[in-house]
Order: C-alpha cells, then sequence, then structure tokens
C-alpha cells in the first residue's frame, strides 16, 4: 500500500480538476510500488475481541483504513488464517472484524488486496465515475471496488484491487503505474 498519485496538466498546464457541466474531471498517474505491503509482527490473539497485540517482530502497517481487507497468513490456528475487515489500531493492538481463536506467541503474516486512496488526493470531495485508462504492467486485472449500493466500498476513498491475469492470484510487490480518470465533486 504504498502509492504516489500525480496529477497530470491539461493544455494550458493546470493540474487542477477541470469543470464539465456540473461535475469536474480529473486524470491521474498512480504509481504503487508496493501493493501488498507486508508485515510479520509476532503476538496474541483474542477472538472474543477481534484484537491481535503485538509483542515483537515486524510492526503492525499504520497506514490501513477502516473498512479495508486485511489478509492474516501463517497463524498457527487456521481459523484465523482468513480475509477480514480493518476496524482499528491502537497503539500495538490491531482490531478487525472477526478472528476465530485465541493464541498466543503467533507470528503472523499481515497483507492487504486494495490500494486505498483518499479522494482528496485528486481533489475532489465525491466521485460519481473512475474510469482506468491504461496501465503500465499488462498482466495484471486491476478493478474498481464498489458496494453493494453502487458507490465505493470505503467512503471518500478511491478503492483498487489487482490481480495478476495469468493465476488470478494476489498482487505483491511493485504494480507499476495505472491511469486513471475520476469525475466528481470538489
Amino acid at each position: 500500500m504504498t502509492n504516489t498519485v500525480t496529477l497530470i496538466s491539461d493544455h494550458l498546464g493546470s493540474v487542477r480538476p477541470t469543470v464539465k457541466g456540473t461535475e469536474y474531471t480529473v486524470d491521474a498517474v498512480i504509481n504503487i510500488t508496493d501493493f501488498d505491503q507486508t508485515g510479520a509482527p509476532v503476538g496474541n490473539f483474542i477472538a472474543v475481541a477481534n484484537n491481535f497485540t503485538r509483542t515483537s517482530g515486524g510492526a503492525l502497517p499504520t497506514n490501513f483504513v477502516v473498512g479495508q481487507n486485511v489478509i492474516v497468513a501463517n497463524a498457527v490456528d487456521g481459523g484465523n488464517n482468513a480475509t477480514t475487515t480493518f476496524v482499528s489500531l491502537l497503539g500495538e493492538v490491531l482490531t478487525v472484524a472477526a478472528f476465530a481463536a485465541d493464541e498466543t506467541g503467533d507470528t503472523i503474516t499481515l497483507s492487504t488486496d486494495q490500494e486505498v486512496i483518499p479522494y482528496s488526493t485528486f481533489g475532489l470531495s465525491k466521485v460519481t465515475q473512475v474510469m482506468i485508462l491504461g496501465q503500465e504492467n499488462l498482466l495484471l486485472n486491476w478493478q474498481v471496488q464498489l458496494g453493494i449500493t453502487g458507490n465505493s466500498v470505503i467512503a471518500d476513498h478511491l478503492v483498487l484491487s489487482c490481480k495478476t491475469a495469468s493465476t488470478g492470484a494476489v498482487l505483491s510487490g511493485d504494480a507499476g503505474t495505472i491511469r486513471v480518470r475520476l469525475v466528481g465533486q470538489i
């Protein structure tokens, strides 16, 4: 989940949103240099509280967004190996939607299958349409994730998922650049 967004200038050199009718359009290039951003903390699961408390090892990711998918792998109890939803991070305590079992001294791998970027990064407060215009790596399948209402699955954020075209596996590492067009309100 490491990215850089570069707004593309129009023919007059402006990199601000441009008005089209009652909506604004922004073209941007997103350079995603670390898609899954894994970590390997050691700690304890408390299932009833849906918490994982880090005691040592790799740091807990600090840039998860509430509602974002978190993939837990390598837990001793296989029931804790799952894709769940991030709720909060307070100090060394990660809270998610669900953990299945209590565990002590477990080394886990945390990653994500979503790139989450605030609309404000693009100069917009609300987005009504997103188009993926192109991508550097043609072996990837980029998708905009929407919720059941047709809005972004995480409010006020562009949520992108990506899988490899050949296997459908979750992407890891440098995903290259993608070019997007967003339409919405300032």
